[in-house]
């Protein structure tokens, strides 16, 4: 039986729990925390957990920079270097060794990346645990909420159709095979092809869309307003008219009467009243026009196609049989009891991992990004991370911290915006790592274009080098971004 008590969540942000929190409250000045103090003691941090909060205060700040500039975690060395060592430590104790075999898929060679396996990676990298508990509870309240926005859409409806889907959607709203499906897989089965009918009959609503939200109507509707001859008004009317008469809507009426008038009173109607027929015209299409509306309901209803995944013990069994920090946990409960006298050394090569990723979900929600150490290994690379972040206006940013073993420091900041423009700018220690870029930008270009990205701009420059606006700007912008973390990480 797992366990489902989401206190477990709380071990991101409690010091005595977290140990990237311990370690850096042992490492602060005490100027930095009383500001701690001041602004957010821990008690106001676990609470504004489970807030939405996507601004940094003046604590988390501090906190954040703490965390940062420990010497404690700059030391660590990279994730994936460790777990290798956990593999070969567990690997000489009989007991322990089947161990090695569930740990070893989440050791990957940067050469092996793709998309995929990418994706995978940071999605099962431990950062995520949490969240993943917080999604899969969450998904019959997000079930049950989909459903009854859909019913409120479909009453705006003019179409006899939406009321017989309004009748089945609150069937399955009263049906127990709704709460069942979270609980057995036979009632998750029969729930989903009830939604599967429910989806198939909401497409055919949508083909059949009232004449009112016609393309016909809204092209139509924009002539008139650009149209100050007598002849050409009474055909746009006349046209209007016509493709309104087999209307259901319960405004058309009132429509269709408006348009009678100015036909009557053509040439003589006033351009007021013309113009007060456009707006009655727009704002009944955009009252009742649901199209939209039902189209995005619609692709939330997909998300619970899949049968499995509404079961929730053995949905979260899968998912954490497939997350490091799951494992390690794991892992660490059996070190904790055994007898093995590599035990010890394999309990804290196990405590330095799962402070990694304490310390990556910690500095992900006191910077409001995402932050993830890099989920790959190489000879090259002796530690790091990369994070993620959103502006209001669905700019997304990203930036990549290497420490690489032959040329240093290597920081990469890149910015995305208008789906595919793509701006790159790239920070060096050293001198050669900078000659090394600037010789293989026309490759990484094509490499870009034919991956649909459009590079705007790719520059290089060294760290002792002027501040860039890119840099500043991602500084500046502290909204999350959308991967997925419950604390707002």
């Amino acid at each position: 039986m797992i366990n489902l008590n989401t206190e477990a969540r709380l071990n991101i942000i409690l010091p005595n729990m977290n140990k990237a929190l311990g370690e850096a409250i042992q490492n602060a000045t005490p100027e930095q925390l009383e500001t701690l103090k001041e602004g957010k003691d821990l008690k106001g941090l676990l609470t504004s957990v489970f807030q939405d909060k996507i601004t940094a205060s003046k604590s988390d700040t501090v906190l954040l920079d703490i965390l940062k500039n420990s010497t404690v975690f700059k030391t660590m060395g990279s994730l994936s270097e460790n777990l290798e060592s956990l593999l070969k430590d567990l690997k000489t104790s009989p007991d322990l060794s089947p161990k090695t075999a569930v740990l070893e898929k989440f050791l990957k060679n940067i050469a092996l990346i793709d998309t995929q396996t990418l994706k995978n990676q940071v999605a099962n990298s431990g950062v995520f645990m949490e969240s993943k508990f917080a999604a899969t509870l969450q998904k019959l309240p997000d079930l049950t909420q989909t459903l009854e926005q859909l019913k409120t859409i479909l009453s705006k409806s003019p179409q006899n159709e939406a009321k017989t889907l309004q009748t089945q959607i609150t069937k399955l709203l009263e049906n127990p095979i709704l709460t069942a499906s979270s609980q057995n897989l036979q009632s998750a089965l029969t729930l989903t092809e009830s939604l599967k009918k429910l989806s198939e009959n909401l497409h055919t609503l949508l083909s059949k869309s009232d004449p009112l939200y016609s393309k016909e109507v809204s092209e139509l509707a924009q002539k008139l307003d650009q149209l100050s001859v007598a002849q050409e008004i009474r055909s746009t009317l006349s046209q209007l008219y016509g493709s309104l008469l087999s209307s259901n809507a319960t405004q058309i009426n009132d429509l269709l009467d408006s348009i009678e008038k100015l036909l009557k009173n053509l040439p003589d109607s006033s351009t007021d009243e013309l113009k007060a027929f456009s707006q009655q015209l727009k704002n009944a299409i955009k009252e009742g026009d649901v199209t939209k509306e039902l189209s995005t309901l619609m692709t939330k209803l997909g998300e619970f196609a899949n049968p499995k995944e509404l079961v929730t013990e053995t949905f979260l069994r899968e998912l954490m049989s497939n997350d490091l920090k799951s494992n390690l946990l794991s892992l660490h409960d059996e070190l904790s009891r055994s007898n093995d006298p590599n035990a010890p050394k394999l309990l804290e090569l196990t405590d330095k991992l799962l402070t990694q990723i304490d310390y990556h979900q910690l500095t992900s929600y006191l910077g409001a990004s995402n932050s993830i150490y890099i989920p790959f290994s190489w000879d090259q690379l002796e530690s790091g991370s990369m994070a993620f972040k959103k502006t209001a206006d669905k700019k997304f940013y990203c930036e990549i911290n290497l420490q690489l073993k032959e040329y240093g420091e290597l920081n990469l900041l890149m910015a995305l915006y208008e789906g595919n423009q793509l701006e790159i700018q790239a920070h060096t220690q050293k001198s050669e790592l900078k000659t090394l870029i600037q010789e293989n930008i026309g490759e990484l270009r094509s490499l870009l274009i034919n991956a649909d990205l459009t590079p705007r701009s790719i520059r290089v420059m060294e760290m002792r080098e002027i501040s860039s606006p890119l840099c500043e700007t991602y500084t500046v912008y502290q909204y999350g971004s959308d991967l997925g973390f419950e604390v707002k990480v």
